[in-house]
């Protein structure tokens, strides 16, 4: 595939520059939020409503910058005009985020007010404020702690991204030997893996530093704040109750078995005793075509109109305003994303294309992302946040009208790669998940007793991999803690569960299609609430039941009903 098949995104009508006058101003209009606030924000007669407002503002001008900047170092990690620009944002976001504590500390003694008509549309929001308070240091330590993440945690995370992005090994970066993960040939395969174990091996005294000191930050904030755990703060953050995950993780867990059934029988497809860790996303079937971008792109759009004229038109309009950014180059950062600007109203997405089923994938999945913002673009600023739970429900969600509208307009062969495709994608996510949950668990538990080793953090992880992965899996990848920038994000840990979450949840909403008469439009309605109420209150809202492990052992049978298949 040549590179001038893939498109690169425009962010031109974001900003027009790191340098421009657009960029300048909105620098300045969130400094003057910020002013507002600290003049305006103890006073116990200020207006609540315009502190709300404020809050609001001030983080759409914060979302819309650092998107906009993280964009932008996403695809040229190394450059410098664009490391500058992430630096002025980080610097006046973290003193909006200085600011907002004194919202909250502010609105917090006045709950008393908190039934006025006029803040009905921050029911949540005030609900939301009223247990960060009970979690908030002192201003004073809160603004320090936020001065020192930017030399801290963030820094670090910005040195993962570098090192990872930036690597190669025989003219290949890690992100070209990771795609080659794909290949039909073990040999490739194999060799590939070898490479990057090797690359990953020569930088990890510098990659486990960035995640000792990731975590260690993490564990020191916590626990000031009165989080029982990082785990507590990232339930409460993801909206969702304590025994909601607990059911999900069991669930999760029942379903190793259903799982090494799967990777019992690729094993056998591929002429294998059992998998390596190489041979998890090899390709079976004998379809073995890639895919132009413009390919891809024609048929996850037709999947999109298979659903709905309107969720059609959206993909459209996202390909014929180039927000796609899909080609794979060095400098640019391994994965894939959906950014929202809400000052804008738009949305970008980030993927490395290789022309694989895969990717057809990947596409459908972000552009439900996208899809999803463009929903929640119509409603008040309040309205708009949506936690990383329900973010996964409209990406999974398009990753199965492709799959759907896929799957019988194929011959045999083509099936069995498709629906082995399918399972693949659906064991990542909730097998190597739960391996990622295990890790992710371990690693805090020890690094609140001290630094972690290189070879301490590859133990952690093939004993986690052994524990999801079972018998069925041969060598695994000890460095994955090295390769997910997931793990290296402060503001959000156990950046995991929430992709079972969607998966489960997406196909639980699947199965209200038989008894709702105008699904398409209770499925975006379901969109619009995402920012609106809790996942709990939310799912209960449309008859499902996320405490239950039987909702999610409903969403585990589809997936075995096609492995099943595969067996056959």
């Amino acid at each position: 595939m040549s590179e001038s098949e893939l498109p690169r995104w425009s962010l031109e009508g974001i900003y027009p520059s790191v340098d421009s006058v657009e960029f300048d101003r909105d620098i300045k209009r969130l400094y003057d939020i910020v002013s507002e606030i600290e003049s305006n924000g103890k006073d116990p007669d200020y207006s609540l409503k315009r502190l709300l407002s404020l809050n609001d503002l001030g983080e759409a001008y914060v979302s819309n910058l650092m998107a906009y900047t993280e964009a932008l170092l996403s695809t040229d990690t190394s450059n410098n005009a664009y490391l500058k620009a992430f630096s002025r944002a980080e610097d006046v976001a973290m003193d909006y985020l200085s600011a907002q504590d004194i919202i909250v500390e502010n609105v917090a003694r006045r709950e008393g007010e908190f039934g006025s008509p006029d803040l009905e549309e921050y029911a949540l929001t005030l609900k939301e404020i009223m247990e960060k308070s009970r979690h908030q240091m002192s201003l004073e330590e809160e603004r320090l702690a936020k001065e020192m993440l930017k030399v801290s945690s963030s820094a670090w995370s910005r040195l993962q991204s570098s090192i990872t992005s930036s690597i190669e090994k025989d003219g290949k970066t890690l992100n070209e030997l990771r795609a080659l993960a794909f290949s039909e040939d073990r040999s490739v395969r194999e060799n590939a893996f070898r490479c990057e174990i090797e690359i990953l091996k020569e930088h990890e005294i510098a990659l486990s530093s960035a995640l000792n000191g990731v975590k260690g930050t993490v564990l020191i904030l916590e626990k000031r704040r009165k989080w029982p755990s990082p785990l507590d703060r990232s339930l409460s953050d993801s909206r969702i109750s304590k025994e909601s995950f607990e059911a999900l993780l069991e669930a999760l867990e029942e379903s190793i078995s259903m799982f090494s059934r799967y990777f019992h029988r690729k094993a056998e497809l591929l002429g294998l005793e059992r998998l390596d860790f190489y041979d998890l996303f090899a390709p079976v079937g004998k379809s073995g075509r890639e895919y132009t971008f413009d390919e891809a792109m024609d048929i996850v759009e037709a999947s999109y109109y298979g659903f709905s004229k309107e969720t059609g038109d959206f993909i459209k309009r996202a390909r014929e305003n180039n927000w796609i950014d899909a080609e794979m180059r060095k400098g640019k950062s391994g994965g894939a994303y959906d950014t929202y600007f809400p000052l804008k109203r738009e949305s970008r997405i980030f993927l490395n294309f290789d022309g694989s089923f895969d990717s057809l994938f990947t596409l459908a999945h972000e552009l439900g992302h996208a899809y999803h913002d463009s929903v929640v673009s119509e409603l008040p600023l309040s309205w708009q946040r949506y936690p990383m739970t329900l973010a996964e429900t409209a990406s999974i969600f398009g990753e199965n009208l492709l799959f759907e509208s896929l799957i019988g307009t194929l011959s045999d062969d083509q099936r069995l790669r498709v629906i082995e495709s399918y399972i693949q994608s659906a064991s990542q996510v909730c097998i190597d998940i739960l391996s990622r949950y295990y890790f992710e668990k371990e690693v805090f538990e020890r690094r609140s007793e001290g630094e972690l080793t290189p070879g301490e953090l590859n133990e952690i992880m093939v004993r986690s991999q052994e524990r999801a992965y079972g018998d069925e899996l041969g060598e695994k990848h000890p460095y994955m803690w090295a390769v997910k920038s997931h793990y290296y994000a402060e503001d959000f840990s156990f950046y995991n569960y929430p992709y079972a979450f969607g998966e489960l949840f997406a196909l639980g909403l699947f199965s209200l299609r038989e008894s709702s008469d105008d699904f398409p439009s209770l499925y975006k309605r379901v969109l619009s609430l995402t920012g609106r109420m809790d996942a709990v209150e939310l799912s209960k809202s449309v008859g499902l039941n996320i405490e239950d492990k039987e909702f999610w052992k409903r969403g585990l049978s589809v997936i075995d009903k096609y492995i099943k298949e595969l067996e056959k």
